[in-house]
């Protein structure tokens, strides 16, 4: 009985941990710490989120932004371009949440967003180019 129990505990334990790799599915999954290079500008960057606790979605969007080749990028560097950066994150999250669909979910929208930013050959594309645009100007 012991050893049917420790089994089970060992499978569930295994598949728990199998159950969070992989692509996320939401904004907050696969939460880790914000890269090294980055941490400097945590405060800039994350808006009272735990720095070792920064979902995966987070970072890659974070981590595209900082290192951007786009022309957009160029005016800023440094805590100036971290501030609009993390700005046009939280903004973008927000904007999604509020005009998610029963059809769409944010983050569904999020996704398609970054897919065709992709295809366009750039880390924002048009979709959310106005709302880091918005950021810069407070930045």
């Amino acid at each position: 009985m012991k050893r049917s129990l420790l089994l089970i505990l060992a499978a569930a334990l295994l598949l728990g941990a199998c159950g969070s790799s992989g692509k996320p599915e939401t904004f907050y999954e696969q939460t880790g710490p914000l890269p090294e290079y980055l941490q400097e500008f945590q405060t800039e960057l994350l808006d009272g989120v735990n720095p070792s606790q920064v979902p995966l979605v987070q970072r890659n969007f974070l981590e595209g932004c900082m290192g951007g080749q786009k022309e957009i990028f160029a005016q800023l560097s440094g805590a100036a371009l971290a501030r609009a950066c993390g700005c046009s994150y939280t903004e973008l999250i927000k904007y999604l949440e509020a005009n998610a669909t029963e059809d769409q979910s944010a983050f569904d929208t999020f996704k398609k967003i970054n897919k065709t930013s992709k295809e366009e050959d750039g880390v924002l594309g048009q979709n959310y180019k106005s709302i880091f645009e918005e950021c810069l100007a407070g930045a």
